[in-house]
């Protein structure tokens, strides 16, 4: 199984949130819940411990797919 990548397209940029395996069901309903303003953002945690916030606003002024992870290296 590929890993599966979040590409966020946004006016202010293309933006990736890297979806760690068995957890794509759970990343889906956070989108959902931002999308339906259900939550404020979603918070990803770095390597480095680093946080990651997407707020609802971008999300919902976006593009959003999800593609596996190979696809994003041939773009």
């Amino acid at each position: 199984m590929h890993s599966k990548i979040i590409k966020i397209k946004h006016v202010t940029g293309t933006y990736i949130i890297e979806i760690p395996d068995g957890r794509l069901n759970e990343m889906q309903s956070q989108l959902d819940k931002c999308l339906n303003d259900e939550q404020a953002a979603i918070v990803v945690k770095g390597e480095n411990g680093d946080q990651f916030v997407y707020p609802s606003d971008l999300i919902k002024n976006s593009f959003i797919a999800i593609v596996d992870r190979e696809e994003v290296k041939a773009l």
